[in-house]
């Protein structure tokens, strides 16, 4: 599917970047300018992100009709406070992903982590930090290498789901490890379940917002 990039068809865009320890982060970010050659995004921070220049990012741009994703050369950072600036390479060309971005809430309930390691059954139980309908991240305890096909459980009040899925990363945020998932096989009612609960928790925290 084809996508016109300008910054009348871009939502916002997601950066996945490494800092200096090659850590993986993942910022948020609102498109200021695009030109033939140039993609200019920008967030609100005090803060100077540790952030390796140059290299080569993970680009997703969410848009209304859905979810497409690229790599790009960040190729500087500059301050215009309260703003950062993205200075990236215009992107050649972009993968088509799905018809939307499911929104993600943070949430924590119980999950259990299964996989296989040198012919053993592995199972590690820790608790989600946030989900969306179409994968989940979890807080570690300490660092943990997961293959990248594992299973998972997660344990709803109402309802354990049982899902393959594939792992994505790990990194840290807010001195919190975490690894994150995609689902690979769901079904249509329990992604239609998982849906609801982050309805609902969105709901929750928009009344709280207005308490």
């Amino acid at each position: 599917m084809k996508f016109n990039l300008n910054t009348e068809n871009i939502n916002y865009v997601k950066i996945t970047y490494k800092d200096n320890n090659d850590f993986a982060h993942c910022i948020k970010a609102a498109v200021r300018l695009i030109t033939e050659r140039e993609l200019l995004a920008c967030i609100k921070t005090e803060e100077i992100p540790d952030i390796k220049i140059p290299q080569e990012v993970s680009l997703g741009i969410a848009c209304d009709n859905g979810l497409y994703k690229t790599k790009t050369i960040l190729k500087k950072i500059e301050e215009e406070p309260p703003y950062m600036l993205f200075s990236m390479e215009k992107p050649a060309d972009m993968e088509y992903q799905q018809k939307r971005e499911y929104f993600r809430v943070k949430l924590q309930e119980d999950v259990t982590i299964e996989f296989e390691s040198d012919g053993k059954k592995i199972q590690y139980s820790a608790v989600t930090y946030d989900i969306s309908a179409n994968g989940v991240r979890v807080e570690l305890d300490k660092d943990f290498a997961f293959p990248k096909d594992v299973r998972i459980l997660l344990f709803f009040p109402q309802k354990t789901i049982d899902v393959s899925a594939l792992y994505i990363r790990s990194d840290e945020e807010d001195q919190v490890k975490k690894a994150s998932f995609r689902f690979d096989d769901i079904s249509q009612s329990d992604l239609d379940y998982i849906s609801q609960v982050c309805f609902q928790k969105q709901l929750e925290e928009r009344r709280k917002a207005l308490m």
